[in-house]
């Protein structure tokens, strides 16, 4: 009977059940300790003593209960969800607040969510799988997406700040955990689900943004020098315009995909379609962004050549003829817009992206193999000493991976991409293929040039590796051959 009942216990209580229990009590009285020295001590250290409790607590609740579940949304798109919520922004901290206090409210927010997010990933990944499908749950370049985050924590002591630098791999590991705990409950549906709760997540953004815009617009539409004046930011949470103008070319861009490849529409409406369609894209043009003008201009040749083939040819034919007959009063026209208010020096030196990373390669330097730290060598070292103390990273996906993860970690994380993106092309090709992870790709690849996107975690990093595993990886190249003879050879 005794043993019966601790094959039922979850793993984690397997191991605790061991045949001498008092092995525990110097674990335990070391934990009690340390609790009860930080909140005597108070500040950080009682708020993150009181984090951790909570979170054992949850771990309690929820361990017996991951075996009664009847569904499968507290596995993928709960823990999922949790990561998304963290990346909101509640309040802007310079480089010099940050380091010596970075467990404020809104840090233990956010170290809250990726908690709730891990303890739900964990459960996911240990419980039974749903569907056995012979196979591991990883593909090629998920695993080269691995290594990179390994490399994080093998450059983390190299780094100006080892604390924040390994906080910033925890946050790509639990990414990974998440994933993982999806693909092992819910097979390859888990990707489309996840892909799905982005998607919606992304719509929520954008309408918590226009809400802003009604309700505050003094704050959300910020008046700039520019022939169009306005530009749209968010307000609670906080958006940038980058921000806000990503959002709007990704929901546009998105929406327009459903709109013409049916099998990637799910059960979405039409008219909803089109009605987010127009949305997005007039919250890409009230943002201003430029990134998001090219990047959407890239999404739909994509869109076009591969689902629209008849409309991309008039497309082109009438694009040629406005270049050869109108271009010069385009361009004048277009000039002060694209400008935003900028001279050409300042618009040629990418609004000041190309001097931080001029100033980023020697601090690669000094450590070329695995970096000096992933964010923290940029915000510390970089832009705290150019004056840039309120920017957060340093607007480049691999500048970004460079200085902090070294030549090892680029190669990793291009390699990871680069694959990812081969398959996405080859399942865009099919007669049914789908269409979405190549175009979120392509929106990715664009963005990864002046700006943060799947080298760090968050939604970037979760949807690179929900679309890494959606695509399986090819069967093994067979060593044997029958003969004309009929005879097994090698």
């Amino acid at each position: 009977m005794q043993t019966t009942r601790i094959r039922e216990l979850p793993h984690l209580a397997r191991l605790i059940a061991v045949r001498h229990p008092w092995l525990l009590l110097l674990p335990v009285l070391l934990l009690a300790w340390g609790a009860g020295y930080a909140l005597a001590t108070g500040g950080t250290l009682a708020r993150l003593a009181i984090a951790v409790a909570l979170a054992l607590m949850a771990a309690t609740i929820l361990g017996p209960a991951r075996h009664y579940l009847r569904t499968d949304l507290a596995a993928v798109e709960l823990p999922a969800l949790f990561i998304l919520l963290s990346e909101v922004v509640l309040r802007q901290r310079d480089a010099q607040s940050l380091a010596s206090d970075p467990l404020d409210t809104a840090g233990l927010f956010r170290v809250g969510c990726l908690g709730l997010a891990a303890i739900l990933g964990t459960l996911a990944l240990t419980s039974p799988a749903r569907e056995r499908e012979g196979r591991r749950i990883t593909t090629r370049p998920f695993r080269l997406y691995c290594l990179y985050v390994a490399v994080v924590f093998i450059g983390a002591p190299l780094s100006i700040n080892l604390p924040l630098t390994a906080f910033r791999g925890v946050e790509l590991l639990i990414g990974l955990l998440v994933v993982m705990g999806a693909y092992r409950r819910a097979g390859q549906e888990a990707g489309m689900r996840l892909l799905s709760l982005f998607y919606w997540y992304e719509v929520a953004s954008a309408v918590a943004i226009w809400l802003g815009a009604l309700l505050v617009p003094g704050n959300a539409l910020i008046h700039i020098d520019s022939p169009f004046p306005i530009q749209l930011h968010g307000v609670f949470p906080l958006v940038s315009a980058n921000g806000t103008g990503m959002v709007g070319a990704t929901i546009g861009l998105w929406s327009l995909a459903m709109l013409l490849s049916p099998q990637d529409r799910g059960a979405a409406k039409r008219g909803t379609l089109v009605f987010l369609t127009v949305m997005g894209f007039a919250t890409l043009a009230l943002a201003q962004y430029r990134t998001g003008y090219i990047a959407t201009a890239a999404g739909l040749f994509v869109l076009l050549a591969l689902r629209a083939k008849a409309a991309a040819f008039w497309v082109l034919m009438v694009g040629v003829l406005v270049a050869v007959l109108w271009s010069g009063a385009i361009a004048e026209i277009a000039s002060p817009i694209w400008q935003r208010g900028e001279n050409e020096e300042v618009l040629s030196n990418l609004s000041g992206r190309i001097d931080y990373w001029q100033n980023a390669l020697p601090v690669w330097e000094e450590s070329p193999l695995f970096g000096r730290g992933l964010l923290t060598a940029s915000r510390f070292e970089v832009l705290a000493e150019l004056g840039a103390t309120y920017t957060s990273t340093i607007h480049g996906t691999w500048v970004e991976a460079l200085v902090g993860t070294g030549l090892i970690g680029l190669s990793l994380l291009a390699a990871s991409f680069l694959l990812t993106l081969f398959r996405a092309i080859k399942e865009a090709l099919r007669p049914s293929g789908l269409i979405v992870p190549l175009l979120l790709l392509t929106i990715f690849a664009v963005r990864s040039i002046t700006g943060a996107s799947f080298e760090i975690g968050g939604s970037g990093s979760l949807v690179l590796i929900t679309i890494a595993l959606l695509f399986s990886d090819p069967p093994p190249a067979r060593r044997h051959r029958i003969s004309a003879a009929g005879h097994l050879t090698r």
